[in-house]
């Protein structure tokens, strides 16, 4: 009789550990589920608060559109309204026209454009990146077959980059930390000149090979009191009256094309947008993250 008392005990504690078990799993997996579902909902707004970010940065793009000039590099765009609890929003305007346009060293018909190819050169000298670089940059871009170096032209595109990131694929690119140097300082976009109200030190230095950085920086004092408003103004900078006038069909003084970074987060959920934009309102570029 004991026997059959333990034995029904044991079995009745089997089922219930069995029972309790499958409470387990089945509320952990209820759980799971939720939590994905919310994520999932949480990501979904936060695109959507993006979306909402790319379309108010149009705003500054008609601003910019009706400037005479530009003087701005970046700027956070104040964000109106409340997009609900636990949800937030930023903006970023950069001017892509303060930047070196690295499509420019080669012409449209495919020829070398040996000015912006000395220019590409004194960028990475300044930025202490083998100069050769350039030339393997060229042979990437160009539509010939004849290689600058050895071996240039093995995987070479043969036409212009589509996005500053093209240019990890290329041998002696893909070092992250080289890109990370040179890439704040160039684009694709744009009419190939560089806003002079707008480009940071390096973009200027390799404006000419006379550019000296202690001309650069005469332009960056001038300018942080009195912005250009033209171009020709440049000659007024001192130790400009010559140098400026051989760069005038280089530089502008108003941004064309702006990149523009909108981050959102709902409930620690981030999305990310990132486009390239002229004051057309045409994009260039999207990317969703």
């Amino acid at each position: 009789m004991l026997n059959k008392e333990g034995s029904a005990l044991i079995i009745t504690l089997l089922l219930i550990s069995i029972l309790v078990g499958l409470v387990v799993d089945f509320v952990y997996d209820v759980y799971i589920d939720s939590s994905s579902l919310s994520n999932w909902s949480n990501a979904q707004r936060a695109s959507l608060i993006a979306r909402s970010g790319q379309n108010l940065s149009t705003q500054y793009l008609v601003l910019a559109k009706e400037s005479s000039y530009t003087y701005v590099r970046e700027i956070e765009m104040p964000v109106p309204g409340d997009f609900g609890t636990g949800a937030f929003l930023s903006i970023k305007v950069e001017d892509e026209n303060s930047k070196f346009n690295i499509n420019s060293i080669i012409y449209p018909n495919g020829m070398t454009n040996e000015k912006a190819l000395s220019s590409l050169k004194k960028l990475l000298e300044y930025l202490n990146i083998n100069p050769n670089l350039s030339l393997v940059i060229a042979d990437w871009i160009d539509p010939d077959k004849e290689p600058r170096l050895p071996d240039s032209e093995d995987v070479a595109k043969n036409t212009f980059l589509w996005s500053v990131d093209e240019l990890k694929l290329i041998e002696g690119m893909m070092d992250k930390n080289i890109f990370g140097k040179i890439s704040p300082y160039i684009t694709v976009y744009g009419n190939n000149q560089v806003n002079i109200n707008t480009a940071a030190l390096p973009v200027l230095v390799c404006l000419s090979p006379d550019m000296t950085e202690a001309l650069a920086k005469q332009i960056i004092d001038y300018r942080e009191t009195t912005p250009f408003e033209k171009a020709s103004s440049i000659v007024n900078v001192p130790g400009f009256e010559a140098i400026g006038i051989k760069i005038l069909n280089r530089i502008t003084v108003k941004g064309s094309n702006f990149r523009v970074t909108a981050k959102a987060t709902v409930d620690e959920i981030t999305r990310v947008i990132e486009s390239v934009m002229d004051t057309s309102m045409k994009i260039h570029f999207w990317r969703e993250g």
